[in-house]
């Protein structure tokens, strides 16, 4: 299980080591108050009719894999709110987290194309390939991002959630 998690992980690492330290002014507020956090990375955004959605990866000091937080701030201004922190490293998709498909498939999108700004396409493809051979269950969220990014999904792969 540790293998596949590591797969299926490598492509958050390699976001992790590209530019993402965009800050956006204000969440900072929304952030877990736990010391052991001390870099973030703005990694993905989108709104609803309602509220803005971000997810940022949070990471620990000599640690490689981030944290995903989410959070929504109401478009007509407010406070921000944690929505979701998967500080265990849980499996669980943003559908599950947040309730909303659309959203959880639009966070995927930008987490996908900040990921494409470190590789090709050509060599995205492959890692695909690969993870597909040992994981064959992947959210349905992540495939209908990496579909729209133009991604073949082997034909192995079956949709959760």
């Amino acid at each position: 299980m540790q293998i596949i998690k590591t797969i299926l992980l490598a492509g958050s690492i390699l976001l992790a080591q590209g530019n993402s330290d965009q800050k956006i002014p204000g969440l900072e507020a929304c952030y877990p108050n736990w010391g052991n956090y001390e870099i973030s990375k703005f990694i993905s955004q989108t709104e609803n009719e309602q509220k803005e959605y971000f997810l940022i990866y949070m990471y620990q000091p000599n640690f490689p894999y981030p944290a995903p937080l989410i959070i929504s701030r109401p478009l007509n201004g407010g406070a921000c709110k944690e929505e979701w922190f998967n500080h265990m490293g849980s499996d669980i998709s943003f559908y599950r987290a947040l309730g909303d498909r659309q959203i959880a498939r639009q966070l995927n999108l930008g987490m996908y194309q900040k990921e494409l700004k470190n590789t090709t396409k050509e060599a995205y493809q492959n890692f695909i390939n690969e993870v597909a051979q040992v994981n064959s269950q992947w959210r349905e969220e992540r495939i209908w991002a990496l579909k729209q990014l133009g991604f073949s999904i082997p034909e192995n792969v079956r949709s959760i959630d």
